[in-house]
């Protein structure tokens, strides 16, 4: 475990819950606070949502839909933009919710605290707590098994039968706390509803949430353990385990879930008993197995200097300077990354929310959604790239569900076949047009955006088997979109009415903001880019399982040709909207219209050199400094560019510390927080998986193509002058290869090892190397 990159540490317990150091095993999430004498876990569970299923569509939208398309035609862009912000919309989402705390004090006299330290270890996925108190060292282990499915806290003392504690929970669900035998239990049920301020515990028909039930048991060694009113006392033990499991009452976003909660506490209490029959030995040697199959396949070592071994608060606070910016950060930003993502998607959870599985807000920033126009979609971006291929499942099965509900979407809102979803969801796979302005209620191209990840995925494992279960899902996302497009006056093929996510423009006659057009520059390619996969990937169908196949290809060739290209503003930039409006906000979070550099490829240099030079344009307008998750963005963009040097700055900007805040308040100004959690403000995750896949974007690139058809891969596409030294393990590129890539000054060295056959264009500078190579063959090549 290398320290500068693999750790993060402290020497102060977190007062706020952004200083905390988050656990995970993909369905259960703790944030660990590290106090001395009071200790806080506070904890989540992935299906833990208001609500129940959800298949209300709004009758007015399709109606309504022709008269926003006349307003459009009439280039009346301001009533169009009122009467879909009125009419076309319908309720929102549901919010992700917190289970509550559970809640450890400690007995260590009144003596002074020395040698305090809390940390996380990314390698073994541990956290820990240690510390001195009346002479006597306590320590504190925790772990989040995915094999056992239970969180585990060990505690020790140097001093036989020191070990002096009571634990409980607490909950903002509407519940109660109880103690069974001598297990802690808290039963809760959530609201109906939490949104904007409004909670709501009941729906018109008196039902309320889903249940749920939090347990805890103690395993002590030595000393007593007594239990009343759902306070567990631990007294004169030795050491001490603690098992904590988490249930809820969701069945899958069909079904009514569970409100039961004595059924709920009963599979809790099972998960408990069988964790006490492995062991603490058996359940810790599990989870290092486990989780080390997945973390170890990839490490990133970008040399480290004194201050790197520094606590990570403080290294934080010195990253915005250039002169004290290591890029032992940078590295440490793409192992937490990983860590992360391993802690909240793993096979058979959900896919990782707006917070991951994090969070601690009855009605949280944004539900904690899956927000699809462009952050649930960034959570993913390093999964292929990064080798957690496996973290994938969660939103492949997502698809699936989406997809199955946003065929009623496509047909009840459209009257089209295929399937669409617009820009939010939740664990009921809500789909519909949301609530609020038009450029946050509509966006049905939300659906074409996912399936790039589909696409993307078989292009990196190769896997047959995979491309025919998600063909259904991808071509019937075609189907809607091919329906979705009308013709405008020259004959070309767009989308009406059209938004580009979240930004608006100066409407040209009433000069106020509108976010309604016509063909926006991200609906283009997105519809673009799903055609060409389609044509793509269908020569690699079975011929017996590709029904219908030949008569969608046909269909798209007619269509490609004569949709509608994106076009190029006064000042040489990519225009957003499609036609040179007055840009309400220069500077918007939001760069959708540069889809086509990343996470697209549609615009590169050498397919469309004058898209690739406007996109840069676009992005040189709207500057460096944005929310944090934006800024993750930019990191990738500015990659893609090929400027490194550009791509750090922007990576620093990104370290800012954000402002510690126990009220919710939303900024444009991001950052990190000290446990590293990305800051739009406030928290949201995305922004630390894009820039981890931004920095890989910097050393390995592979999503071009030669003419005939060999895989391109680009060592060090955009190495800032700074990283002069380092080396990357176990990375993933398209076309089924893992490349171990090391640099020193101009010596570059690459072992590429494919696991199918396949041929490859090596670049490096103006050095060019083609190899084919056959499945399980390695290269090796130095300059």
């Amino acid at each position: 475990m290398d320290p500068a990159t693999e750790q993060l540490h402290y020497s102060n317990p977190a007062v706020f819950w952004e200083e905390a150091l988050p656990l995970g095993n993909g369905r259960l999430g703790a944030m660990v606070y590290g106090g001395v004498r009071k200790e806080r876990i506070a904890l989540n569970e992935d299906t833990l949502w208001n609500g129940g299923p959800d298949f209300e569509f709004n009758p007015e939208f399709k109606e309504v839909l022709p008269r926003v398309r006349d307003f459009l035609r009439q280039r009346k862009f301001f009533e169009a933009n009122q009467l879909l912000s009125a009419r076309m919309g319908d309720h929102d989402n549901v919010s992700y919710l917190p289970a509550g705390d559970l809640l450890l004090t400690f007995d260590h006299g009144e003596g002074p605290v020395l040698d305090y330290r809390r940390d996380l270890d990314l390698e073994s996925a541990l956290a820990g707590v240690n510390y001195v108190a009346g002479e006597v060292r306590y320590t504190r282990s925790m772990l989040a098994s995915f094999p056992d499915q239970v969180i585990v806290v060990r505690l020790m003392a140097s001093a036989p039968g020191a070990l002096n504690f009571s634990f409980s929970f607490q909950t903002p669900l509407e519940g109660e706390t109880f103690s069974e035998g001598t297990d802690a239990v808290c039963t809760g049920t959530a609201p109906w509803k939490s949104r904007y301020g409004l909670i709501r515990w009941r729906n018109e028909k008196g039902l309320s949430g889903m249940g749920m039930a939090m347990r805890a048991r103690v395993i002590a060694q030595g000393g007593q353990i007594s239990a009343s009113g759902g306070t567990t006392r631990v007294g004169g033990a030795d050491s001490a385990v603690l098992l904590i499991a988490v249930r809820t009452g969701f069945r899958d976003y069909r079904t009514e879930p569970e409100r039961d909660c004595r059924i709920i506490s009963l599979r809790a209490k099972a998960d408990l008993d069988a964790a006490e029959a492995r062991g603490y030995e058996a359940i810790l040697d599990a989870h290092l197995a486990d989780y080390s199959a997945l973390y170890r396949r990839s490490s990133m070592d970008l040399g480290a200097d004194k201050e790197d071994l520094l606590p990570t608060d403080l290294r934080i606070c010195k990253a915005g300077d250039h002169k004290h910016f290591s890029p032992a950060l940078a590295a440490l930003l793409y192992h937490y990354s990983r860590y992360l993502l391993i802690a909240c998607s793993r096979p058979g959870t959900q896919p990782a929310n707006l917070q991951g599985i994090w969070n601690r807000h009855l009605d949280p920033p944004w539900a904690s959604n899956y927000t699809t126009n462009i952050n649930t979609e960034m959570n993913y971006w390093g999964v292929e790239c990064s080798n957690l291929t496996e973290c994938f499942e969660p939103l492949e099965r997502f698809l699936f569900e989406l997809s199955e509900k946003g065929a009623l979407c496509a047909e009840k809102l459209f009257g089209l076949p295929g399937w669409c979803s617009h820009h939010n969801s939740d664990v009921w796979r809500f789909c519909t047009a949301a609530s609020v302005h038009g450029s946050w209620l509509y966006f049905p191209l939300a659906g074409g955006w996912l399936c790039r990840h589909l696409a993307e995925h078989y292009r990196y494992s190769g896997d047959r088997e995979f491309l025919h279960r998600v063909w259904p899902v991808l071509t019937g996302c075609a189907e809607f979109l091919l329906g979705l497009l009308v013709k405008d006056e020259f004959g070309q093929w767009t989308t009406s009415p059209s938004t580009s996510p979240e930004n608006s423009f100066q409407d040209p006659v009433t000069d106020t903001p509108v976010g309604v057009a016509t063909g926006s520059a991200v609906d283009l390619t997105i519809i673009r880019e799903l055609l060409e996969s389609i044509l793509e990937l269908a020569p690699d169908l079975d011929a017996d399982k590709a029904s219908g196949r030949d008569a969608l290809c046909a269909r798209i060739h007619e269509v490609l040709p004569e949709l509608k290209e994106p076009a190029i503003g006064k000042h040489g930039e990519l225009l957003e909207f499609g036609e040179d409006f007055e840009e309400t906000d220069v500077h918007h979070r939001h760069v959708s219209h540069l889809y086509g550099v990343y996470p697209g490829c549609e615009f590169n240099k050498d397919r469309a050199p004058e898209y690739f030079q406007a996109s840069k344009v676009s992005l040189k307008r709207r500057g460096d400094r944005s929310t944090g998750w934006a800024m993750g963005w930019r990191v990738a963009l500015w990659a893609r560019f090929g400027n490194g040097n550009h791509a750090e700055k922007v990576i620093r900007n990104l370290l800012t510390p954000a402002e510690l805040k126990e009220v919710i308040q939303t900024s444009q100004g991001g950052g990190v927080y000290p446990n590293l959690f990305d800051a739009h403000p406030p928290f949201q995750i995305d922004g630390n998986f894009g820039v981890a896949a931004g920095i890989v974007e910097m050393l390995l690139q592979s999503h071009l193509r030669t003419a005939e058809g060999a895989w391109i891969i680009d060592l060090l596409p955009a190495l800032p002058k700074h990283w002069k030294k380092g080396s990357v393990t176990g990375l993933r590129t398209r076309g089924g290869l893992t490349v171990d890539l090391s640099w020193n000054g101009r010596h570059v060295r690459i072992k590429a090892t494919a696991d199918r056959n396949g041929s490859f264009l090596f670049r490096n500078g103006k050095h060019r190397v083609q190899r084919t190579l056959a499945a399980g063959e390695s290269v090796v090549l130095e300059r």
